[in-house]
């Protein structure tokens, strides 16, 4: 069992996603800004989290900050459609799993794939092989 969350604040990429990474995943939550993300991780199993960098209320530096200091160690993968250098560094800082440019997802099911089993083997240590550890 697999659990993605998804935030992002554009309702049609996040629905597109859904059903573009929803084959990955047991189950897929979303949320639309950092602060719906950080209460769905505090309520639910998630392995991986797919979110945006630039978003109202709480964006993805702040997120990522706010889950790390509640001890969530979950993978997060970002993008942004502005490119922006600064916060990708930022979010480098808190241990992002790996980062797309908007709109090009070309490896977003590769990316969201390997970022889902890590986070699996995150939450269930006993169960990695030898050759993992």
């Amino acid at each position: 069992m697999k659990n993605l969350l998804i935030v992002d604040d554009e309702s049609l990429l996040v629905e597109n996603m859904t059903f573009i990474l929803g084959r990955y995943a047991t189950k897929v939550f979303t949320g639309s800004n950092g602060k719906e993300g950080l209460r769905v991780l505090e309520t639910e199993e998630i392995h991986c989290v797919v979110c945006d960098i630039t978003m109202p209320i709480m964006n993805g530096v702040e997120f990522i900050k706010e889950a790390r200091k509640k001890g969530f160690e979950v993978p997060f993968i970002f993008y942004s459609a502005y490119g922006n250098h600064e916060l990708m560094l930022e979010v480098s800082k808190y241990g992002a799993f790996d980062f797309l440019s908007k709109p090009d997802f070309k490896d977003v099911e590769a990316i969201v794939s390997r970022g889902l089993t890590e986070g699996f083997k995150r939450k269930n240590p006993a169960l990695q092989s030898e050759n993992d550890l």
